[in-house]
């Protein structure tokens, strides 16, 4: 008689496919609308006469949310586990740290 562990490729993809079942799924529509508010919110920005030193850091920082809500939500990123958001989020924090430093 055989038994499956848990070190089977097979059964983990198995339990890594229900425990993604029971995760609540987030309306694409409803990130559409948080994305369109948020480019709305940048373009009002950019009108006002500010100084830009505040715009510059304040529109990368809504820019690098608008992507990580792309990345995480259209790219399924999620409901993956967190290593591959980690792996995601490494490059992308390091490119936007690199270009605040270079623009100030």
């Amino acid at each position: 008689m055989t038994t499956t562990t848990t070190t089977d490729p097979i059964v983990r993809s198995e339990e890594h496919f229900e425990e993604s079942l029971h995760r609540k799924h987030t309306s694409p529509v409803l990130v559409f609308g948080i994305l369109t508010v948020l480019t709305i919110i940048e373009i009002v920005i950019t009108l006002f006469e500010l100084p830009k030193s505040l715009i510059v850091p304040f529109l990368l920082a809504v820019s690098f949310t608008k992507a990580m809500l792309v990345a995480a939500y259209y790219m399924h990123l999620r409901y993956e586990r967190w290593l591959y958001t980690a792996v995601f989020l490494a490059p992308a924090s390091f490119a936007v740290f690199l270009i605040a430093v270079l623009l100030s």
